[in-house]
């Protein structure tokens, strides 16, 4: 039996999650293979201004002034 085709947006959110999981991670991958870098939360870190830049060598922990657009790099994780 073919599985009935589900547009994105009558999907949930774990649903659409899942659906484009695959390309997030390719997007990922040649991101850091030409050089640039992906940035994202970790819950480690509570602030809703830090993030994380992974880096292909090494990660940044960085704050993001959302006013000015400034970024300052707090801790780098080699």
């Amino acid at each position: 039996m073919a599985k009935k085709f589900k547009p994105i947006f009558e999907r949930t959110l774990s649903e659409q999650s899942e659906l484009i999981r695959p390309q997030v991670v390719q997007t990922q991958q040649e991101n850091l293979k030409r050089g640039l870098y992906n940035s994202y939360r970790d819950l480690q870190y509570s602030d809703h201004d830090t993030f994380v830049r992974q880096y292909s060598d090494h990660r940044e922990i960085v704050c993001v002034d959302f006013t000015t657009g400034s970024i300052k790099t707090v801790k780098v994780i080699r």
